[in-house]
């Protein structure tokens, strides 16, 4: 707006004193005839050298400060070209001062790459607003086991931040699309083709599709990698079955032999080859693969493998749980057989239990029916004794003149008689003593047995 308003009062300044001289002479012809002078003339006398020349230099002020003055945006960059022929960048946004007319390139300070698909109509299937680099379908590539494939990438480039890499980049590709279209995508290209020839279709779909993806990052930011042929057999064993599992073995089917590139290590560092986005030193900001849309003949052959597969899966587990019911219905039976053991165990214990214990009571029975005898012949004796003792007491008295000789003769036969019949008894070793008899002698019982223990030892003294 500035420079507009600039050029517009220098323009009109100039105008005016191209034909201030020829208007002048038309208003002094008018007033030698005495005519009435038009306005626009009386406008125009005021319009003297001084009025002219301020036109003038603030039209040239307005061109000086619209051309001396930018105002650098956030996300760009800018190489400057002096009139002289001087060179200069901006790098950071804001108002700069520059010298007046210099030829001013504006770049974008990020690059954006993205491989975007297309429909039936030839229509791109997402928003491509704000992406410089656009790779229609993908980029096509093809694995060592010759399965090809469709990359769908998208990369971000920054632009260098150092003043000389800049400025030899701009005089080097003059314009952002021929940076674009001669250098990056190209290389983006040529680098996922030579890191997908580093593997296999079938490494991919089996675990190593992160460190693909990770080996394309890597060759963007840091360079190409050397790489040496390697003969590499892939074995492929005989399908898992039932007969397979049980032996814990599985059978080789084939031996397939290919070849495949390596990384080339010197001193543990994988050795490089730099490419154009190293030597300009574009900076690759960020690596997405999107997507990696294999042949359809090969997920195909993916999507039957994996059917078999769980078809196996869903045989083996079959199998399995028929050997799990198996064994739980063993298991089921020998935990009944060992409850029914335990049973018959138990009730067997306790008719041996009420055995013995009817065998006990008859045995104390049969010991309280001996003890009864011994104790019915023991008192049956004791009162033969005591009946020979009061007769032999009645005979002592009819011959109570005997001497004191005599009657100790006779005391001393009488004890050893005694003795002797009690000697001839037999009493029980152990005795049970119950809460007495009928009659309550169980006193007088023992006070007969330590009679007769008391006799005893008298006679074997």
């Amino acid at each position: 707006m500035l420079t507009f308003l600039g050029y517009l009062l220098v323009i009109f300044a100039i105008v005016l004193t191209a034909i201030y001289p020829f208007l002048l002479k038309k208003l002094s012809e008018k007033d030698k005839d005495n005519e009435k002078t038009p306005s626009y003339l009386n406008l125009l006398t005021m319009l003297d050298f001084k009025l002219r020349a301020g036109l003038f230099g603030l039209g040239l002020l307005m061109l000086l400060l619209s051309e001396s003055v930018i105002f650098a945006k956030e996300g760009h960059q800018y190489y400057i070209l002096s009139p002289t022929g001087a060179r200069s960048t901006i790098m950071s946004p804001g108002i700069k001062f520059i010298v007046p007319f210099s030829k001013i390139q504006e770049w974008e300070k990020f690059i954006d790459i993205k491989c975007v698909a297309l429909d039936k109509k030839g229509n791109y299937k997402q928003d491509v607003t704000g992406i410089e680099g656009i790779i229609p379908n993908g980029i096509n590539v093809r694995f060592i086991d010759k399965v090809d494939a469709n990359v769908y990438a998208s990369v971000r480039f920054e632009m260098p931040n150092d003043d000389m890499a800049f400025i030899k980049l701009v005089e080097t590709y003059r314009q952002p699309s021929n940076l674009i279209n001669n250098t990056l995508l190209p290389t983006v290209s040529e680098q996922l083709k030579n890191v997908t020839f580093m593997y296999s279709a079938e490494d991919y779909v089996s675990g190593s599709a992160t460190d693909y993806r990770m080996t394309i990052e890597d060759a963007l930011k840091n360079g190409g990698f050397v790489v040496k042929k390697v003969e590499v057999r892939d074995t492929i064993y005989n399908e898992i079955g039932v007969d397979s599992l049980l032996k814990k073995k599985r059978g080789i089917k084939e031996i397939n032999k290919f070849i495949r590139n390596e990384k080339i290590f010197v001193n543990g560092i994988p050795k490089r080859i730099p490419h154009e986005i190293n030597v300009n030193k574009i900076v690759t900001a960020q690596v997405i693969i999107d997507d990696v849309d294999l042949n359809k003949a090969f997920e195909d052959k993916l999507k039957q493998q994996r059917d078999i597969s769980a078809e196996k899966i869903i045989e083996i587990q079959k199998v399995e749980t028929a050997r799990a019911a198996q064994q739980r219905i063993v298991a089921e039976g020998e935990r009944d057989k060992a409850a029914e053991r335990v049973k018959q165990e138990k009730m067997q214990v306790n008719t041996l239990i009420a055995i013995e214990t009817r065998v006990k009571e008859e045995e104390s029975n049969r010991q309280l029916a001996e003890i009864a005898v011994k104790t019915a012949e023991l008192e049956a004796r004791a009162l033969l004794i005591k009946e020979k003792a009061q007769a032999d007491a009645n005979r002592l008295k009819v011959n109570a003149g005997l001497t004191p000789q005599e009657k100790a003769q006779i005391e001393k036969e009488t004890r050893i008689g005694v003795a002797h019949e009690l000697s001839n008894m037999q009493v029980p070793a152990n005795m049970i003593i119950s809460g007495g008899n009928a009659n309550g002698n169980t006193t007088e019982s023992l006070l007969q047995i330590k009679l007769l223990n008391d006799l005893t030892n008298n006679k074997q003294q």
